[in-house]
């Protein structure tokens, strides 16, 4: 494992620095943030949370999978497979590229957005009608980034199947559904695209069409509340991740004979 971090993880992200996706962790965040305090006010807070979720963290996601990729992917990988290095251990390294941005992206949004409430409230004279606390805002960061990472693996696959207009539309098409109809559905687990989604629900008491989960919401239900979904979700999402990395990983293996 030490080996990794000081070669093959070192080198994934060389082939990216100073480039606009290696930053988007940063950039994506601080977007929705910023709209959803000047569009929304005095519910800047979970709409902050409800549209990264629901689109910006999606879309980060797929283009970083992407572009992560495509370096590689525009000399059909001959500059990889040429080298005496295990293309196992070259496909981790992008996942964990992919997954740290994840990650980075998630725990920005949720600081951005405690920032963003003070300043509203101190400075601006806006009272936030509904609040999150740091304790929520830090469940929510595992919770996104749990719900996301499993797609990782599986839009690098696809990136490299069949190239990246293809995997940006139908990852988000997916994303779309997942988190607004099948997110509210008794199926739910089955579709793991709608776990952040229906997750959030007890967690920040927001629905996933940006209202605040209580009687009286447009699609809101008791069954949404229910806190006993949350470890799970987090199972199934993780059992996604685990299973779709080691296939990818041992496809992408195999491609030296076939590249060459």
């Amino acid at each position: 494992m030490g080996s990794f971090f000081q070669t093959y993880y070192p080198a994934e992200q060389w082939k990216h620095r100073h480039t606009l996706y290696s930053r988007l962790y940063i950039v994506m965040p601080a977007i929705a943030v910023t709209m959803a305090f000047l569009l929304a006010s005095s519910y800047g807070t979970i709409d902050s949370y409800n549209w990264w979720y629901m689109t910006l963290l999606p879309g980060m996601v797929s283009i970083v999978c992407c572009m992560a990729s495509r370096a590689d992917k525009k000399l059909h990988n001959r500059a990889v497979v040429a080298l005496p290095v295990d293309l196992r251990r070259v496909w981790d390294a992008k996942v964990i590229f992919c997954i740290r941005s994840a990650i980075l992206g998630n725990i920005i949004l949720s600081l951005l957005t405690a920032v963003a409430a003070i300043v509203s409230e101190h400075v601006a004279g806006v009272t936030m009608l509904a609040d999150i606390t740091l304790v929520q805002g830090a469940a929510a960061v595992v919770v996104m980034s749990i719900g996301c990472i499993w797609q990782i693996p599986l839009c690098l696959w696809a990136n490299e199947r069949f190239g990246l207009y293809s995997t940006l539309l139908a990852n988000l098409a997916l994303n779309l559904y997942g988190t607004i109809v099948a997110s509210l559905g008794s199926c739910w687990l089955i579709n793991p695209y709608s776990v952040t989604a229906r997750l959030m629900c007890p967690l920040i008491q927001v629905l996933p069409n940006g209202l605040i989960a209580e009687n009286g919401s447009l699609t809101y239900s008791p069954e949404l509340m229910d806190m006993k979904a949350v470890p799970i979700g987090m199972l199934v999402c993780l059992a996604w991740l685990a299973i779709l990395w080691a296939a990818a990983r041992r496809w992408y293996g195999k491609r030296g004979g076939e590249t060459i």
